[in-house]
């Protein structure tokens, strides 16, 4: 490389703790960026020493939420994108690896030609600073139902990914709808940079009188590479259909949400509902029903989830409240989503994704036209904001991966 800056001083020339710290002053996307300047940025990534001092560096950047998305241009990639806070815009980032071509023309054709094709069978997922794709699928036989789940991992910057074992169930008897699937992933060592996949399959059980449902674990641990059986539970209730249901992790649980049969009784926000809850170090499920529809998610480490207020003067608002542990119950943040932007989004709260962190909070989710739409609320501002849609808005009723995630940018995660 030649001269660097107006002083001249040559680039080769200085000490490399000196070059990595002027690199570490970049953001993620602009080094990965400069990469093609020379060999030794191509490079430096790739060291665990620079990486390390960089995470350490940038620890403090807010995560940003990410989605995942079908796009049907030859070729026929599933792409990642970001949200930009600042910008207020979503930017690209790189495309999923190792995902068959073949699969993906499959899964696009039934999209586009095939109105009543469920959604796309994929999930997406982040843990750490990697970005986990799962594809599930189903094969039906005589005696038994069968299935598969795929997972590839993948670090975006250093574009360094992993395809985990197949995990293979084998569902005694016939299964006339779907298994249903509640899956998480979460760090289990940050030091190591260990995490561990957790898969749970809803089916309804035909060896014995009354059908009872149960749930069948399997976890995956990076640090083994394997996946080993979890806790089987036999549910007291019967779950409603759900296809996949994700997770949060909270205070060494994971939570899962579902609907259950009403039995004649209310439907919409208030239709009974159940937190499916896993006890990650006594490995067990645990059932707690609710009266509502509430979906959950985490906020740097408290865990919170939205209600229906109807207020006479102020049209139907949204407020966001906070479990609190000691007491075990649910206390008002002060936070309200005006019912202005929540009209935007389709009617039901099941429809909704979201995601926090820091100072902001975002809610994603389908407008009544099929318009892939979000709304952030800035928290020190208390204020609303729901920028304008991006180009590919309209093209996602069907070809997004379910859910939104949020991701931190890091250099050392390795799948």
């Amino acid at each position: 490389m030649g001269e660097f800056g107006t002083a001249g001083i040559a680039w080769s020339e200085l000490p490399k703790d000196v070059q990595h710290k002027v690199l570490m002053n970049l953001g993620v996307q602009d080094l990965c960026r400069m990469r093609c300047v020379c060999r030794e940025w191509r490079d430096v990534i790739h060291r665990r020493d620079f990486r390390g001092m960089y995470d350490v560096a940038n620890s403090s950047q807010e995560p940003h939420p990410v989605i995942c998305y079908l796009e049907s241009s030859y070729p026929i990639r599933l792409v990642c994108t970001a949200y930009d806070y600042e910008g207020r815009m979503w930017k690209k980032m790189n495309s999923f690896p190792s995902i068959p071509q073949r699969y993906l023309t499959a899964i696009n054709s039934r999209v586009r030609y095939d109105r009543y094709w469920p959604p796309l069978q994929i999930g997406l997922y982040s843990v750490g600073g990697l970005l986990c794709l799962h594809r599930w699928s189903f094969h039906w036989g005589h005696v038994s139902t069968r299935v598969v789940s795929s997972w590839t991992v993948w670090n975006p910057f250093r574009n360094r990914w992993k395809k985990l074992p197949l995990c293979k169930y084998e569902v005694s008897g016939q299964q006339f709808l779907l298994p249903d699937t509640f899956v998480h992933a979460f760090v289990s060592d940050e030091r190591t940079k260990a995490y561990k996949i957790l898969m749970a399959l809803h089916h309804v059980s035909n060896d014995f009188e009354g059908s009872q449902q149960k749930l069948t674990t399997r976890i995956y641990d990076s640090r083994t590479g394997i996946w080993t059986d979890g806790a089987e539970h036999t549910l007291g209730i019967h779950l409603y259909h759900l296809s996949s249901v994700k997770g949060l992790h909270y205070n060494g649980l994971v939570y899962f949400l579902a609907e259950h049969w009403p039995d004649g009784g209310p439907i919409g926000y208030n239709r009974p509902s159940v937190y499916l809850t896993y006890d990650i170090g006594e490995d067990e499920w645990i059932e707690q029903p609710v009266d509502s529809y509430l979906p959950i998610f985490e906020w740097d480490g408290r865990l919170m989830t939205v209600e229906y207020v109807e207020n006479a003067l102020l049209g139907n608002e949204k407020d966001f409240i906070e479990w609190e542990p000691v007491s075990g119950t649910w206390k008002d943040t002060g936070i309200k989503m005006p019912g202005k932007i929540f009209k935007v989004f389709q009617h039901d709260l099941g429809g909704i994704s979201i995601v926090a962190s820091g100072n902001h909070l975002a809610v994603t989710g389908l407008t009544v036209n099929d318009e892939f739409r979000i709304a952030v609320y800035k928290r020190a501002e208390n204020y609303w904001r729901m920028p304008p849609t991006g180009k590919f808005s309209n093209k996602l009723s069907r070809s997004l991966v379910k859910g939104i995630v949020l991701h931190t940018p890091s250099l050392d995660w390795r799948p």
